[in-house]
């Protein structure tokens, strides 16, 4: 049995009070007006939640056939002993109050206490500021778990711990924040995370707030506002790709927004049709002689926790420049492209625009001999060699920028090609596209160009005119070049 939230454990006391007073169970209508709830589909959900936790039991041949499998006796209150940090560390800070927590929860042992959450550093383990934890008080804690952890004798915070070689690191569960990094003689830990009780005001604030999604899509539309509030906007099934960079690992500063990676995959997810592609362009920041990771954990992510396929890799080729690396890094010539599918297989692939000249292309030549997993080769042949060929996952972009000065405005661009070549490949011509990170407008130019409906979004103001501008020139030959 689950820790029940404060909104679960309000609806499970009034289902066992309406029980104890009229002898039947409450209607969902009933619940929804006791709590003044703006759906029913909230009160299905606490009810599922509840039924799923254990706590009800519910006959679906009747409409007030809840019943009540386990009731408030069950719980215990444990000291909530006050504030750790989902962030950078602070010093805790002590209250006195208690909090209700389901017995079977529990384990046999008297050393349990709760911590109230501040910051937003363990939200991929579904932590999220002002949540509740609970905590076993402990000083020992294998590698991976969530602990609370003493630094220096005076900061407080709640992390993913692994132990290294000489140091220890306190991992975020957090794509945009990094590990923080302690010698073993300062660090004490001071228990482990056992539950998370969610905060009662997101949890309202996530049920009372109503999505009001588009009645028609705004096709061939900038929208200038948060890719992911957007993003909730728009129908489930709905696009048919996305093409995207993200502002990566403050490689540059885009206005000073930030951004949640991971939200918005999920809502990528929601909203493409199956068999959907979100192509994206990523690389990672290098600090201290070391990678960030963020391409590979973000792949991971999207891959494990969201739904998404890796349908492919591909290596985005281009000049690097020299800077510090002439003489202590080799020159970075590359980003990663990982294209991810929604479904089984794609809904539409055609590579043949995306074919190079073959180097014999015309010549009859014999070869193709492949070895095989028992280590034998198969017999070469004579054939023709085809003039174009399929380019592979490298892919050359060595055009040193498309040397456009509306699109130098912004901070950190790619070439128009690269959407160009992925619209080509997996939208279909009556499809939609969509660039929740628009930026310079590069995704909607290339797919207005290509006669596919575009939709872009972009937080600022200033990038989201950028993109308007660009818009108006699409008919000016701006592609002739790439054709």
């Amino acid at each position: 049995m689950q820790t029940l939230t404060k909104r679960q454990k309000q609806i499970l006391d009034f289902v066992g009070e309406y029980i104890k007073k009229s002898g039947i169970s409450p209607t969902y209508e009933e619940i929804k007006k006791r709590f003044k709830l703006s759906a029913l589909s909230t009160v299905h959900q606490h009810v599922e939640a509840l039924i799923n936790k254990n706590y009800l039991i519910k006959n679906e041949n009747s409409s007030r056939g809840i019943e009540i499998k386990k009731t408030i006796d069950d719980f215990i209150q444990i000291p909530l002993k006050g504030t750790i940090a989902a962030g950078q560390p602070i010093e805790a800070t002590e209250e006195r109050e208690t909090i209700a927590v389901p017995k079977i929860n529990l384990p046999e042992t008297s050393d349990i206490f709760a911590l109230r959450v501040s910051g937003d550093s363990m939200t991929g383990e579904n932590i999220s500021d002002g949540d509740i934890v609970i905590i076993k008080s402990q000083s020992t804690a294998d590698s991976g778990q969530k602990v609370v952890a003493l630094i220096d004798n005076c900061e407080v915070t709640l992390k993913k711990i692994y132990k290294e070689k000489n140091r220890i690191r306190l991992q975020p569960a957090n794509l945009r924040m990094n590990p923080i990094y302690v010698k073993p003689e300062n660090l004490m830990i001071q228990g482990i995370v056992i539950d998370v009780i969610k905060n009662i005001t997101t949890e309202l604030q996530a049920e009372e707030k109503k999505v009001v999604q588009y009645k028609e899509l705004p096709l061939n539309k900038i929208i200038c506002g948060d890719c992911v509030d957007t993003l909730k906007n728009l129908p489930d099934n709905s696009v048919d790709m996305v093409v995207t960079s993200p502002p990566y690992d403050e490689v540059r500063k885009y206005n000073g927004f930030s951004f949640n990676l991971h939200e918005t995959g999920k809502e990528l997810f929601r909203v493409l049709k199956d068999g959907g592609i979100v192509a994206m362009v990523i690389q990672d920041q290098t600090k201290n002689f070391g990678k960030s990771l963020t391409s590979f954990r973000t792949i991971v992510d999207w891959v494990d926790n969201i739904g998404f396929k890796l349908f492919e890799t591909v290596i985005y080729r281009k000049y690097g420049t020299e800077g510090a690396w002439w003489k202590y890094r080799f020159r970075v010539d590359h980003e990663y492209m990982p294209i991810f599918i929604k479904g089984e297989r794609p809904a539409y692939f055609n590579k043949e625009p995306l074919k190079v000249p073959s180097k014999h292309g015309g010549k009859v030549m014999t070869g193709s001999g492949n070895r095989k997993t028992d280590g034998t080769t198969t017999k070469t042949i004579t054939r023709q060699i085809n003039a174009m060929k399929c380019r592979g996952t490298i892919w050359d972009y060595l055009n040193a920028g498309d040397k456009n000065p509306l699109k130098r405005k912004h901070p950190a661009v790619f070439p128009d090609k690269i959407p160009y070549d992925f619209i080509q490949c997996f939208c279909p011509k009556d499809g939609i596209v969509l660039d929740p990170f628009v930026g310079s407008g590069s995704t909607v130019v290339t797919a207005k160009q290509l006669g596919r409906k575009y939709i872009g979004i972009d937080i600022s103001e200033e990038y989201c005119e950028l993109s308007k501008e660009r818009l108006k020139t699409v008919n000016e030959g701006l592609f002739d070049k790439l054709k």
